[in-house]
């Protein structure tokens, strides 16, 4: 028999295996006996605020812990080592200044000592006095502003802007913390081969580290309408504009094709009322022999308005 097969049949035999579970429960056994007798050790509890004004908030601070000394069965203990405790401090009775709160121990000992278990005695407390500097608490409307990145099907477009609802939302804090902030963007909104209305709900990217501010939403609806579109031309006049009283022009065209894409729905809504296209003469240089047409005036509803003439050619007469 080989030393490996020595060893396997030695831990297969019936003998070892009560062996070990004997070993296993002297382990147990020992170690209930010990987390059965008292200890005193010193706990770390965070601190949480309660019953603060709705004027005031309590701006948190890293050295705002509490060191508290128990003395209880080691079972209870071990409770405060698995997750890290907090310990409630009430602020509807405490002392303040303007700048500050201050819990004072041997003032507020009863309301620690009652968040314990008969069971758990209190060795001390440290530090004996927290001073929990505080801010007056003020509102202001940030505008939401749409981060998105968006393509279309072909011949596909947006009607109008999107629409952000709410377009703004409320954030309550320090007044220090809030004039930093001058906009909330959205994360990014991202759509592919859209051809129909859009409502979505967009969660907002809110700042970090932003414990001491209370915003009214996490989230938007955004919503747009989608249409498909076609290009229209049409033709407009030109007005020569500026022109002195002295002087007489001839200039051609006398018209110009004015280029745009509307929607299908408001295509019919086009005229040539709804375009104006100017020529300045104050613009004209000497040496120009031409005068540059400007669309001075366009409907809401179309988009990519464009000339197809980009000069107009003139003589002077007088």
């Amino acid at each position: 028999m080989t030393f490996r097969s020595k060893i396997a049949s030695f831990f297969s035999s019936k003998k070892v295996n009560v062996f070990i579970l004997f070993l296993l429960l002297a382990l147990l056994f020992s170690v209930l006996t010990k987390l059965s007798k008292d200890y005193t050790q010193t706990v770390d509890f965070n601190i949480e605020a309660i019953n603060v004004p709705e004027d005031k908030v309590i701006v948190k601070d890293s050295s705002h812990v509490m060191q508290i000394t128990l003395t209880t069965y080691g079972f209870r203990l071990i409770k405060y080592y698995l997750i890290k405790p907090t310990i409630k401090v009430d602020f509807q009775n405490l002392d303040r200044n303007t700048t500050h709160y201050f819990w004072i121990e041997r003032r507020e000992l009863s309301n620690i000592v009652s968040q314990f278990d008969a069971n758990i005695k209190i060795e001390s407390i440290n530090p004996e006095t927290i001073a929990f500097r505080y801010d007056v608490n003020h509102v202001k409307k940030i505008p939401v502003v749409l981060d998105s990145q968006i393509n279309f099907s072909s011949g596909f477009d947006l009607i109008e802007d999107y629409i952000i609802n709410p377009d703004s939302i409320k954030v309550i804090g320090p007044k220090v913390l809030i004039d930093s902030i001058s906009e909330i963007a959205t994360m990014q909104l991202t759509m592919d081969d859209v051809n129909s209305n859009v409502s979505v709900p967009v969660k907002l990217n809110l700042p970090k580290h932003t414990e001491n501010l209370e915003f009214s939403h996490n989230q938007v609806q955004v919503s747009a309408k989608v249409e498909r579109f076609t290009e229209g031309s049409i033709n407009i006049p030109v007005d020569i504009i500026n022109l002195p009283n002295e002087i007489k022009i001839k200039y051609y065209p006398k018209e110009v094709s004015v280029l745009f894409f509307t929607s299908l729905s408001n295509f019919k809504s086009i005229s040539s009322s709804s375009f104006i296209v100017e020529c300045d003469y104050n613009k004209l240089n000497v040496q120009d022999t031409y005068l540059i047409p400007k669309i001075v005036k366009q409907p809401n509803n179309v988009k990519n308005v464009r000339l197809n003439e980009n000069r107009i050619e003139f003589i002077l007469t007088q």
